[in-house]
């Protein structure tokens, strides 16, 4: 999360935040992902929430314009996906949600293809915005549909948050061969036989974890790391991994 900006208007504060550090199934739906998640925080209320289609050219009326109560949205949407699939169209514009944070009414806007959001409360007001907005982007990662058996397994074996897990796994399906093996390895508890398992530079992830001080998962990303900069990871392993 990036502070873009802070004002005091004629009757506001504005603020505007840059929620990058978000997980979205696609970088076109990024604000709609950012839209639900804030909608469904437990430490707000939503009080309305306004989409509009976007205005294609000066003069031109809108095509439409939703609008949902914290009833309405509720029975209307179970889930992100149920979101998306209404809204993540060339039409959608702009969304503007009005909810209540430590008893203080605010409006926060964005677009449907942005990370940015504006943030406005009364002047007189003080809020800090941070841990909601904090929360917000880490709640984004339990949207994903990945494997929830790796997804369980990172978070048991590896005590990973789910952000840290989908981050694991969004690493190692760069390179799907590693990712599978790790996966069936994992889940196993029996390495590859040495005949198919995947080898990086005359590396496998049995004999990293063998002879190195590396976990299973960290083997794997090291095969990814000899993969992607032999140069340097093969230099790493003479100079900077103390042998077990």
């Amino acid at each position: 999360m990036k502070i873009v900006s802070k004002s005091i208007g004629h009757l506001s504060n504005i603020e505007r935040y840059d929620l990058h550090d978000i997980f979205s199934q696609s970088a076109i739906s990024c604000g709609l992902t950012i839209c639900y998640a804030i909608a469904i925080c437990k430490k707000t209320k939503l009080t309305s929430l306004d989409l509009k289609a976007k205005h294609e050219e000066i003069g031109v009326a809108e095509k439409w314009h939703k609008k949902y109560s914290q009833d309405s949205f509720a029975t209307s949407f179970h889930g992100v996906r149920d979101f998306l699939d209404i809204y993540d169209n060339d039409d959608f514009g702009h969304w503007t949600l009005n909810i209540v944070y430590q008893n203080i009414e605010v409006i926060i806007s964005g677009e449907r293809d942005k990370t940015e959001i504006g943030v406005s409360y009364p002047k007189e007001r003080k809020l800090n915005l941070l841990p909601l907005l904090s929360e917000v982007e880490a709640s984004t990662f339990e949207f994903n549909d990945y494997d929830k058996r790796v997804l369980g397994m990172l978070k048991t074996e590896f005590r990973m948050s789910e952000k840290r897990a989908v981050l694991s796994i969004q690493k190692l399906l760069a390179h799907k061969d590693i990712y599978d093996e790790f996966v069936l390895v994992a889940l196993s508890g029996k390495y590859a036989k040495e005949s198919s398992a995947v080898s990086v530079e005359g590396y496998t992830a049995e004999s990293l974890n063998s002879n190195y001080p590396l976990s299973l998962l960290g083997a794997y990303n090291y095969l990814i790391y000899l993969r992607e900069s032999p140069k340097e990871a093969l230099e790493d392993l003479k100079k900077g991994l103390p042998r077990k």
